[in-house]
């Protein structure tokens, strides 16, 4: 009996392993592989603009292959010595508190270098960046602090409700995860995002007239949007929907307004408008809570044929179970958004009824942001949570058909 309880656990944890490699594998065939280039997208875009995106993904997904291989190699180690070593000890639960925060510690520590030259030399060396060494720097510690104290805190409760309930631990954590995840879509606007962007009001009054226009057609109610002074920053354009009740705010970034025409702007607003209203952000919660929750019913099953009780070293390997987990899980969590982003863009085409503006906009983003216009399909459907800029124009152009009729 107990051997084959090794040969399962030895058979889940290969195939968790396998998939990472599969997907790694495949990343890296569509790096070398590319794409044949249709004459479509020389429409729009000159070759030497694609050669230095395609340059630009290729080294950015390196880096990330990298840190993702550095971060298992850490955790596999960690988990091995833990489990072994520091499963059975009695430890007081300050003491595991302080584990746990130096565990992630140690781990960021770790990947320092690489995110430094992701984050930082790369955005450089394309003149994608605004930052200085100094500044890139000081976000980094700030996103460091509220990465620590969330990590800590959501592993310490997880250990203590592993100690209190040994049989519902995972039903108890999945619902405390979906309580956090709606506070963090409530929170995260006012407490996290003012950390590294300070907002003032939209004052463009001729824009916000066609914004509350677009609103009363689409049946939502915006009191304001925000502008970001992004462009301290980066030199990308962008904007995001995000909140929850009275937290909910569209947020553009000052280079998007300073950059774009007014009607490349009103495009990017009622997108977000789209996920406004269909409820994106309530679905992504509810569709996270799920996966967490079936995950955690996965997690303990395997602890079980482990045997592994409610150790101080158990933290590690389920840190490892589930960064495994968020690899393999990537493609289909990426699909999901890609259909929820076609949603909004079809939206938007309602909105506004000016398809030439949606592609014009879709067009100067890429440029701006350097972005893989038609990537492999390995690396869409590994990465891409929108769909690629080729796909919307084409959308834009050929296949959107409005209920309207203009």
């Amino acid at each position: 009996m107990k051997d084959r309880k090794k040969v399962k656990v030895m058979i889940i944890w290969a195939a968790l392993g396998a998939a990472v490699l599969m997907i790694w594998g495949g990343t890296l065939v569509g790096l070398r592989s590319g794409t044949v280039l249709q004459p479509e997208t020389l429409r729009y875009f000159q070759p030497e603009f694609l050669q230095r995106a395609a340059e630009y993904q290729q080294i950015s997904l390196y880096l990330y292959l990298a840190r993702q291989a550095v971060t298992l190699f850490f955790l596999v180690l960690v988990t091995w010595w833990a489990t072994g070593h520091f499963q059975h000890l009695d430890i007081h639960f300050p003491r595991v508190v302080v584990y746990i925060f130096f565990f992630f510690l140690l781990l960021h520590v770790i990947t320092l270098p690489l995110d430094f030259y992701r984050g930082y030399l790369v955005e450089r060396s394309f003149a994608l960046t605004a930052q200085t060494p100094f500044l890139w720097f000081f976000d980094y510690l700030k996103s460091l602090f509220v990465s620590l104290i969330v990590s800590t805190f959501i592993f310490s409760g997880f250990y203590t409700l592993m100690n209190l309930s040994p049989q519902k631990w995972w039903l108890l954590a999945g619902g405390g995860f979906s309580i956090l995840l709606l506070l963090n879509a409530y929170l995260y606007p006012l407490l996290i995002h003012p950390l590294f962007y300070d907002f003032t009001p939209l004052e463009d009054e001729v824009l916000a007239e066609e914004m509350m226009g677009m609103a009363s057609r689409s049946g939502i109610e915006v009191e304001e949007i925000l502008v970001a002074d992004a462009s301290r920053r980066t030199h990308k354009a962008n904007a995001f929907f995000a909140g929850l009740g009275s937290s909910q705010r569209i947020v553009l970034f000052d280079n998007l307004l300073e950059n774009f025409s007014p009607e490349e702007v009103l495009v990017v607003i009622a997108h977000e408008m789209g996920h406004w209203k269909h409820l994106h952000i309530i679905k992504g919660v509810l569709m996270a809570s799920a996966g967490t929750l079936l995950s955690l019913y996965l997690l303990k099953g395997l602890l079980g044929l482990m045997k592994v009780g409610p150790g101080p070293g158990v933290i590690p390997l389920v840190i490892l179970f589930f960064t495994l987990i968020s690899i393999v899980s990537m493609p289909l969590q990426n699909g999901v958004s890609r259909v929820i982003e076609r949603q909004a863009d079809r939206e938007a085409l309602i909105l506004t009824r000016n398809p030439e503006a949606f592609v014009t906009l879709k067009v100067n983003l890429a440029r701006s942001n350097l972005s893989v216009v038609q990537p492999h399909p390995l690396i869409k459907g590994v990465f891409y949570s929108h769909p690629p800029v080729m796909e919307r124009i084409e959308y834009a152009r050929y296949k959107f058909r409005d209920p309207e009729g203009f």
